[in-house]
């Protein structure tokens, strides 16, 4: 619990990104936590910080959320939410960490590319992200990156992207939550970092809401992916190297 107040900032910076973005917490949150903490703490911790700090954002979110999407994406991500549970189980900490960062790494490049080699409106291709990030956020709480590709390649507009990805975290984030805690997974670690972190998460994300408002980008890929680019790679020479050592 002595490196708990490490994480204070890093829950911070993270809450703003997930303010202003609709995403990005998670991702961000979950790497940083990882320096200190076994993934499987890190991910319950993150993953409840992140369904509580959507209470500041879901009013909004219903008024301009894509429902069409946003059910298919959730019907998806129930199929891989036990898929994600299982890597979690089985998979070594410090492998699942350096994986978690190659994985942000590759989507964060394909999102700078602007490949996308799909119909993003075609059922199946929705279906799939969801199971993809339902997999992903109950393995490693990096879900985000995958719905977050799905969004800026559909031709909704940036407030119903960011408004149908705040309400997706939602659903699939308290299935998961859910989840781990029926796995037995929670601790004292665990409920001492949420009581400490919490605060500070309502706060940055309240924020982050607010410059939102007030400044709406025409596109959420120059505000949030060179954050995620930094995040990967600074996780994937920390993991490398203990893997190594």
């Amino acid at each position: 619990m002595d490196y708990i107040w490490y994480a204070i900032p890093i829950v911070m910076f993270a809450g703003v990104v997930r303010g202003f973005s609709g995403f990005g917490f998670a991702v961000i949150a979950v790497v940083g936590l990882n320096f200190f903490f076994d993934p499987k703490v890190s991910v319950l911790i993150v993953l409840s910080l992140d369904l509580i700090c959507s209470i500041n954002l879901w009013r909004q979110a219903l008024a301009q959320a894509d429902f069409g999407t946003l059910k298919v994406l959730i019907i998806g991500s129930l199929l891989g939410i036990p898929i994600g549970y299982t890597f979690l189980l089985l998979i070594p900490s410090d492998t699942l960490k350096l994986l978690i960062c190659l994985t942000i790494l590759i989507l964060s490049l394909l999102l700078f590319s602007n490949f996308t080699p799909f119909n993003a409106n075609k059922k199946h291709t929705k279906l799939g992200f969801g199971l993809a990030s339902g997999a992903g956020t109950a393995s490693a709480s990096i879900g985000g990156p995958m719905i977050v590709y799905y969004m800026l390649s559909s031709q909704l507009s940036t407030q119903s992207q960011r408004a149908t990805m705040i309400l997706f975290f939602i659903a699939s984030e308290a299935l998961t939550v859910f989840i781990l805690i029926g796995g037995g997974l929670v601790n004292e670690v665990v409920i001492n970092g949420l009581v400490i972190l919490v605060i500070p998460t309502l706060v940055a994300v309240r924020y982050g809401q607010h410059l939102f408002n007030q400044h709406p980008p025409k596109s959420l890929k120059s505000f949030a992916l060179p954050i995620m680019l930094m995040v990967a790679i600074l996780g994937i020479i920390k993991s490398s190297v203990t893997l190594l050592s």
